[in-house]
C-alpha cells in the first residue's frame, strides 16, 4: 500500500522537458562508471562537432527509475521507507555484467547504448515497483527507452540538428567505443536540472546494493 506523496501541483513533465520552476526529482541512477570515462573521452571530438553540451565525467550515469514529483514534497519518513523498499527489491537482482557502448546520436544528445537488457530491465522494473509501492500517485517511471548512458545533451532552445546522420557516422568511426562493467549497486539521488535542460547534477541520498 502506498504511503504518502503530494498529489497536487504542476503536472510532471515528459522526458526531456524543462521541469517546473524550483523542482528537483529523486532518481535511481547507476553511477559506478569509472571504466566508462575513457570511452566517453574517446567520443568527445565528435560531441564537440555536434555542438552538444558534454556531460562531465563526474556526472555520467544511467537512469534506472525516476520519481515524477517534486522531491521537496516527499516527507523524510516516506523517503526513508523508499530507501528500505528499494534495497529490499534490488537485493533480488544479482550483480551482473553490462556492456556500455557504442555511442548513438539521438535527437536530444549522444548516448552510450547498454547491453544486454535482461538484468538491467529487471532492475528497472523492480525499482519502479518499489517507488510505486511507497510513494503515492503512481509517480514511479522507468528510464526512457533501452538502458543508456548520456554523453551529451542538447539545450531545449537549440532545436533539431539536421547533421545528426553525419554525427552518427563520426561516432561509428570511434573504436572500440565500448567497455564491460559489473553492476553491483545503484544510488538514490536528488537530481537538479539546469535552466536550459542541458545538464543534470545530483546529491547522493542512499546506496542501493544488488544481491550477491
Amino acid at each position: 500500500m502506498n504511503t504518502s506523496a503530494p498529489t497536487s501541483g504542476p503536472k510532471p513533465p515528459s522526458s526531456g522537458q524543462r521541469w517546473p520552476q524550483g523542482w528537483t526529482k529523486l532518481h535511481v541512477y547507476l553511477t559506478d562508471l569509472d571504466e566508462v570515462k575513457a570511452v566517453a573521452e574517446s567520443y568527445r571530438p565528435v560531441i564537440d562537432v555536434a555542438a552538444d553540451e558534454p556531460v562531465p565525467h563526474e556526472w555520467l550515469h544511467a537512469t534506472i527509475a525516476s520519481v515524477e514529483c517534486d522531491a521537496a514534497g516527499i516527507a523524510d519518513d516516506v523517503r526513508d521507507k523508499l530507501v528500505d523498499r528499494l534495497r529490499e527489491h534490488a537485493a533480488r537482482i544479482p550483480a551482473f555484467k553490462l556492456t556500455v557502448g557504442p555511442a548513438l546520436a539521438a535527437t536530444g544528445g549522444v548516448l552510450l547504448d547498454t547491453f544486454p537488457g535482461t538484468h538491467f530491465d529487471a532492475l528497472v522494473a523492480t525499482c519502479v515497483d518499489a517507488v510505486n509501492a511507497v510513494v503515492e500517485g503512481g509517480v514511479g517511471r522507468p528510464c526512457g527507452g533501452p538502458g543508456h548512458v548520456s554523453l551529451s545533451y542538447r539545450a531545449d532552445s537549440i532545436g533539431p540538428d539536421p547533421r545528426r546522420g553525419a554525427i552518427q557516422n563520426g561516432l561509428r568511426d570511434v573504436r572500440p567505443g565500448r567497455t564491460e562493467i559489473t553492476v553491483a549497486g545503484v544510488d538514490l539521488v536528488r537530481v537538479i536540472q539546469s535552466e536550459d535542460a542541458s545538464s543534470y547534477t545530483w546529491e547522493h541520498v542512499a546506496r542501493i546494493p544488488l544481491g550477491a
